[in-house]
């Protein structure tokens, strides 16, 4: 009989921050393990979102029987709406996760398989694997760790998590369960990455409640809060400070309302109707007795907070004596942008405070000791550091190595690198395909890489259009051609010199025969042709060249 082997397929989330997506296989049989987005780059000029690139699957020969999550992120589900029409696969999640899939699928008009995965112990079937739901606490209600049992030991894939020895709902990281899957023997520990940089522990969600609290009493104006529109524990606590203040609160933000209702229906979120008013109809209330709970926080330019800070939310203005509270940290790469809109709310006269100021945000991943914790409560015989960057990823493998997991047992393998466990040792397997696909708009159009790379060709170096005009009986060219820019000139590059540039480009084409010139196709790859080493050897630039031939 042939031993079991065990592979991971890593499509997204190993090597980068978003975009999370592993596949788990023994012998030719698979499941998934979440299924999310990744926001986009700067340089990816339009591009809304990324998903995981899936075309790989077809020839890895697996036979995939569903997907399971671990909570409700858009980094663990938001690739949902666009790969789950094409994979048409059961869903397993728990409940808050499974309600935020729905909503998702009801957008694309898609009817997913969707089925409840518990929490109590019990083992859940999915295909031929055997699967458990650990809680754990984390940023999102009902985050789980997924224990994967197979014939050489459990599969830990922790999902995000953190150790809160005081969460809000009393759903506490189930450290008697990890420490029985240890007891049991665990194989592989693929464990969330995140914070591996940073030492010590993550502070408890319900530290940030008495902060928020005198923050918004020491204000005589109105009040806005941002944060992440799915960390319903903190959206609890901003309520219950703008509550304990006499204040009044409107939500602000297409996804914050939807996560609210949602939430509140499932009787999650103590939240009083007769609390609660429209944002749009917020004129009549005194600024003392309102408060904003807003998206926005990461300075996306089309959320509620960016319009609001430059007045262009109807109905809400904001002045001196007003405050807009950041309770979030900046994703890595925001900076700059969040820095843009820190600068138009000073500009309406009103105050900011921000996490690095008052204790106004924890973060729900595990830090250097929690992630110590986790190696030692599983004591794991591989180990698999998941869920961040390069460095996210080594500095993981480091804290495994320092609680006794020997180096020889430990890997890195990001994106499109296959591991493969045996009874016998852990090891890289072949290389796959695991790219992104650009998400353009909400029309949610998939976009080429080509297009991409285009719009920063056009970003970068600007426009030229060729307009060259043929008479196509006598095959010369007519008149002057015209070389029309766009982002090109500078107080270096004046008109006049095109001017030049297209009357050389005239005398270029009238050394080609009549023959040459009456072919369109011809016409047109020479003109782009000259235009494009003309830049390059005058202004040393690469702007994209478009042509146009007219034929009379």
């Amino acid at each position: 009989m042939s031993k079991a082997v065990v592979r991971c397929f890593p499509f997204g989330g190993v090597g980068e921050f978003g975009k999370n997506m592993m596949v788990y296989a023994i012998d030719d049989e698979a499941i998934i393990v979440d299924c999310g987005m990744g926001f986009p780059e700067p340089s990816m000029h339009g591009i809304n979102i990324t998903i995981p690139d899936i075309a790989a699957l077809d020839e890895l020969g697996l036979k995939i029987h569903g997907i399971v999550l671990t909570h409700g992120h858009e980094d663990h589900i938001g690739g949902l709406p666009f790969l789950l029409p094409r994979l048409k696969l059961p869903v397993w999640g728990t409940p808050i996760t499974l309600a935020l899939v729905k909503h998702k699928m009801d957008e694309v008009k898609f009817k997913p398989e969707l089925h409840p995965l518990p929490e109590d112990g019990t083992l859940t079937q999915v295909g031929s694997f055997q699967v458990e739901a650990i809680p754990v606490t984390h940023s999102i209600m009902d985050a789980v760790s997924v224990a994967i049992h197979t014939p050489l030991g459990a599969i830990i894939h922790t999902g995000d998590f953190k150790f809160d020895p005081s969460p809000l709902d009393g759903r506490a990281t189930a450290l008697h369960r990890f420490a029985k899957l240890g007891d049991d023997g665990v194989l592989l520990l693929c464990s969330d990455s995140t914070n591996a940089t940073q030492s010590g522990s993550s502070a408890s969600e319900a530290s940030v409640g008495a902060p928020l609290k005198q923050a918004i009493s020491q204000c005589s104006g109105k009040v806005i809060v941002s944060t992440f529109s799915s960390n319903m524990f903190r959206i609890q606590q901003i309520i219950d400070a703008a509550l304990a203040c006499g204040r009044k609160i409107a939500f602000a933000g297409r996804s914050l309302e939807k996560n609210v209702e949602i939430t509140k229906l499932m009787g999650r979120l103590n939240l009083p109707d007769s609390q609660v008013v429209n944002v749009r109809e917020t004129q009549n209330i005194a600024d003392h007795e309102l408060l904003v709970i807003a998206t926005g926080s990461q300075g996306e330019w089309r959320a509620a907070l960016a319009r609001i800070a430059q007045n262009q939310f109807p109905g809400l203005r904001i002045g001196a004596g007003d405050l807009v509270i950041f309770s979030s940290s900046s994703i890595p790469g925001n900076e700059r942008v969040i820095a843009g809109l820190y600068n138009h709310i000073y500009r309406r006269g009103a105050r900011i405070l921000h996490s690095r100021q008052a204790h106004l945000h924890v973060s729900g991943h595990a830090q250097a000791h929690e992630l110590k914790t986790m190696i030692q409560l599983t004591r794991p015989k591989y180990m698999y550091p998941v869920h961040g960057e390069y460095r996210n990823l080594v500095e993981h493998q480091y804290l495994a190595i320092a609680t006794n997991v020997p180096y020889e047992n430990t890997i890195i393998a990001e994106n499109g690198h296959s591991v493969v466990v045996t009874e016998d040792g852990i090891k890289h397997g072949p290389e796959f395909l695991a790219g992104a696909i650009f998400v353009d708009g909400s029309g949610r159009d998939e976009v080429d890489y080509g297009v991409v790379k285009d719009r920063r060709a056009l970003a970068d170096e600007g426009m030229i259009t060729a307009v060259v005009l043929i008479d196509q009986h006598q095959g010369t060219v007519i008149g002057q051609p015209e070389l029309l820019t766009r982002g090109v000139l500078n107080n270096e590059v004046s008109e006049d010199v095109f001017e030049q540039a297209a009357a050389s480009l005239r005398i270029h084409l009238q050394s080609f025969n009549q023959e040459t010139l009456a072919d369109m196709d011809t016409a047109r790859e020479e003109v782009r042709l000259w235009v494009r080493r003309w830049c390059k050897r005058k202004l040393g630039r690469r702007p994209m060249v478009v042509t146009t031939i007219l034929e009379v």
